[in-house]
């Protein structure tokens, strides 16, 4: 069998335990399923998940105040991280540390 073809048939079990409402361990009993396999692929799906999850964007309004703004920095929260960045900061270089801790 493929890898492709048991990522389909993995990602299909996954969706039928879930929707089953049991327990991992009893769905993998009743489906005669190892149950060390499933966590292994439900580990690998979420690992996948992590680094193709898009982040979710606020809208932000920003007014000036030109004395405040020269000297300030903005505070970004994601997940358990926060980031300081200084007004003016590379928008390159802020989108990439962004990628990396999304």
């Amino acid at each position: 069998m493929t890898l492709s073809a048991k990522r389909i048939e993995w990602d299909a079990r996954m969706k039928e335990w879930k929707e089953s409402g049991l327990s991992a361990a009893q769905w993998c009993r009743e489906h005669d399923v190892n149950l060390h396999q499933m966590y292994y692929w439900k580990r690998r799906f979420q690992q996948e998940s992590i680094g193709t999850k898009e982040a979710d964007w606020l809208p932000v309004q920003v007014t000036e105040s030109p004395s405040t703004i020269k000297n300030s920095s903005i505070f970004i929260h994601v997940h358990d991280y926060a980031v300081e960045v200084p007004i003016g900061a590379d928008p390159v270089q802020v989108a990439e540390i962004l990628r990396v801790i999304s």
